[in-house]
């Protein structure tokens, strides 16, 4: 679902983009003095976007269909699928009551307010991006060391006995199996699993699952890896 969310999202900014890339030709027309029909056309002659083909759409409206310019971005506006783009070419409609020269003038006042906008949100995004790419790291940190650590917990009962001096328990834990500290080894996991959970909520537009799933993967591989070790060099 997050994922779904942030790709609409993604949409709906581009679409918005694009919208306003177009009314910036349209303003800079419309500030010649150009009625706003030519100035429309003109406009059209110097977008060369992804939305061509709804605005030359527009222009056939505009001149076969003999439909007014504020009907026809109206109709323009209800083909969008962003709200924002829509509210767009509405107010534009209005700005059109206007003379072309102050229609012009308010249009391009709030296409560069709305450029300002989405520098400050892609530099949102970016930041979002790479909160989020640290927020993995330490996901994965975190599951390699509880893996390391689950599988030191035989040696560390060792180095415990071998403090006390009694070397006869010392003696018997060098024969244990590791799997026999099986509390400490489910511990470990279940915590690495909720740590990976909780810092994926974290992040934006992103499931939990993949996260969870290649936690679980790091910590059981680098578990049985430094068991394997000490297995050779101490069992």
């Amino acid at each position: 679902m997050k994922q779904l969310l942030t790709t609409v999202s993604s949409r709906s900014d581009e679409e918005l983009s694009e919208v306003a890339t177009f009314l910036s030709f349209f303003a800079d027309e419309l500030k010649l003095g150009i009625c706003p029909e030519r100035a429309y056309t003109f406009a059209l002659s110097k977008y060369k976007g992804a939305l061509k083909t709804i605005f030359v759409e527009g222009v056939r409206q505009l001149f076969i269909g003999a439909l007014p310019l504020k009907q026809v971005l109206k109709g323009i506006a209800s083909s969008l699928n962003s709200l924002n783009s829509q509210y767009l070419l509405q107010l534009t409609c209005k700005f059109l009551e206007k003379d072309s020269v102050e229609a012009g003038k308010i249009l391009m006042s709030m296409v560069r307010t709305l450029e300002e906008n989405s520098s400050l949100i892609k530099k949102r995004n970016h930041l979002l991006r790479a909160k989020n790419l640290k927020t993995k790291i330490l996901s994965l940190a975190t599951s390699l060391v509880l893996g390391y650590v689950t599988a030191l917990t035989p040696l560390f009962a060792m180095l415990f006995l071998l403090r006390q001096q009694n070397l006869l328990d010392l003696t018997v834990s060098l024969s244990l199996n590791p799997l026999s500290f099986w509390p400490a080894i489910v511990s470990f996991f279940f915590i690495s699993i909720l740590t990976a959970y909780q810092l994926t909520e974290f992040t934006e537009g992103e499931s939990s699952w993949p996260m969870l799933f290649l936690s679980a993967m790091i910590f059981i591989i680098t578990f049985l890896l430094t068991h394997s070790l000490l297995k050779i060099l101490i069992w």
